[in-house]
């Protein structure tokens, strides 16, 4: 999903495509909210005040069905 250098990341594309995507390869059946949430802690773990990256951990948030803070 995103190439990590030392100091940032470099997206294959805005934030809705990089989703897009990654919906588009989860195999059929999957659970997405569960895969999601998977997706939304290892956002979690980068230190980059990146609006990219605030914006896709929202959207995998969204699908995973969390309103509130995750931990």
């Amino acid at each position: 999903m995103f190439q990590l250098t030392e100091k940032q990341a470099s997206g294959t594309g805005n934030p809705e495509s990089v989703f897009i995507s990654w919906l588009l390869w989860q195999p059929r059946g999957a659970d997405l909210a569960a895969e999601a949430l998977k997706e939304v802690h290892k956002l979690a773990q980068l230190d980059n005040p990146d609006p990219d990256i605030a914006r896709l951990k929202a959207l995998f948030t969204s699908l995973a069905g969390a309103d509130g803070p995750l931990h």
